[in-house]
């Protein structure tokens, strides 16, 4: 990409924004054997009792009946990956009109609803009060794939896209998350996932069907049910090919076909270094070590969080805007992502920092006493991640179809050895850094 003028935007404010919507969650998942009968253990199997037409692929259930909240995940196969070309943005627009459909159809009940389009799946999520959460996802799943789509609100939609598209026009953060797209992902999908105007303006109500019937289908379907709500009355509610339940003593237990995993590989075999020119204030450094597939979750979750506290320093190191280390999945296998926003003038020094924090881990023997710390401080963590239902219903839809099962966080982190640690460390593969900033020369 020739570097081009554009106005200096302070880099701090956008620089999470670029990571967030640039990656998806994970890869398609494998399509599920033949229909299962579950009904032995008093959970039915067939039509769902909302509007949808068929059974979902999979259920997760995690009992929590001391919560006032339910929180319901569901995932959908495809994305904006998805958009035939010219006609780019379609996902996201058809995501904005069914939120707010689904805003205005949960309105009574005062439950909440959102809707991400990542590159390959869609994430819908519910909030509901425990008393209403059941009437509240009748609501949903019939706005998301029975009732027609407005053509009133499609138009008020895309217009509103379209601005937003016409006021981002020139924000450097496009720029990058193009760029980290073609670098993770390749080149074929660098495209726009809030799509351009030319590609917005031809997306009629009829097309935004036509784009629901591929993505929004309860067949393809992932569910996760996290909060104060039982495996039957989920089960009996949604309906599922598979179920998988919590249990007393944090087992999880399969009625039907269990889950297959993800892909065994890597996200990639070849590294490289990707500088990217622009003439913004600040820089982007995103560096991305592929993950075996078949490697363990919270290994890789604590690696990343060694990672993040080995940036840290006391006091701060000049230069740094923002940090951000994370294990993300890729449809080809696990990646941990460190992002760096910095001044210009240290963006050198940090991406040397970056290497160096990470090849020190695989070189350093990890104490007792290291351990120890860093358990401790990374339990403290996962509990508040899972006390978050919302959370909890999406790292448990992105486990399975990772890994095709379920491991309580605690027991895991409990039995966590440095051998394990450092093993992880030694899994990683050649990175993929991306510098996007002024002072390198033009992609």
């Amino acid at each position: 990409m020739a570097a081009s003028r554009r106005p200096g935007v302070r880099a701090g404010a956008l620089a999470w924004m670029g990571l967030w919507v640039t990656l998806p969650a994970a890869g398609p998942a494998p399509e599920p054997p033949g229909r299962v009968d579950i009904g032995r253990s008093g959970w039915t199997a067939g039509r769902t009792a909302s509007a949808a037409a068929d059974t979902v692929e999979l259920l997760v259930v995690s009992e929590r009946s001391w919560s006032p909240a339910v929180a319901v995940t569901l995932s959908f196969p495809g994305g904006y990956g998805d958009d035939p070309p010219g006609a780019e943005g379609t996902a996201w627009l058809l995501g904005m009109v069914l939120e707010r459909a689904a805003r205005a159809h949960l309105a009574e009940t005062g439950a909440q609803a959102s809707i991400e389009v990542g590159h390959a799946r869609t994430w819908v999520t519910l909030l509901a009060t425990s008393s209403d959460w059941t009437t509240a996802y009748r609501a949903l799943t019939r706005t998301l794939l029975a009732d027609p789509l407005d053509p009133a609100l499609a138009a008020e939609a895309r217009a509103d896209l379209s601005a937003q598209l016409f006021f981002q026009r020139d924000a450097p953060v496009r720029a990058y998350e193009m760029e980290t797209r073609r670098m993770l992902l390749g080149t074929e999908h660098a495209r726009p996932r809030m799509g351009s105007p030319p590609s917005v303006s031809g997306l009629t109500a009829a097309t935004l069907e036509t784009a629901r019937g591929r993505t929004y289908r309860p067949e393809g379907a992932r569910v996760a049910v996290v909060g104060a709500a039982t495996p039957d009355q989920a089960a009996a509610l949604v309906g599922a090919r598979r179920t998988m339940a919590s249990r007393a003593g944090g087992a999880w237990v399969v009625e039907g076909a269990p889950p297959s995993p993800g892909p065994a590989g890597r996200a990639w075999q070849q590294g490289g270094r990707h500088p990217v020119g622009d003439e913004i204030t600040n820089t982007w450094i995103l560096a991305a070590y592929p993950f075996p597939g078949a490697a363990a979750r919270i290994p890789m979750e604590f690696v990343a969080h060694l990672v993040a506290d080995g940036l840290v320093s006391d006091p701060p190191a000049p230069g740094l805007i923002s940090q951000r280390v994370e294990v993300r999945e890729l449809p080809g296998g696990p990646v941990l992502l460190v992002t760096v926003s910095a001044e210009s003038h240290a963006a050198a020094n940090w991406e040397q920092r970056v290497a160096r924090v990470v090849a020190g881990l695989a070189a350093r023997p990890l104490t007792r006493d290291f351990m120890n710390r860093h358990r401790r401080s990374f339990r403290s963590a996962k509990a508040l991640e899972v006390a978050d239902p919302e959370r909890e219903g999406r790292r448990l839809l992105t486990e399975l179809e990772a890994t095709g099962g379920l491991a309580e966080p605690s027991p895991a982190l409990a039995g966590l050895s440095p051998e394990e640690v450092q093993r992880a460390v030694a899994d990683l593969g050649e990175p993929r850094v991306l510098v996007y900033g002024p002072g390198e020369p033009p992609s």
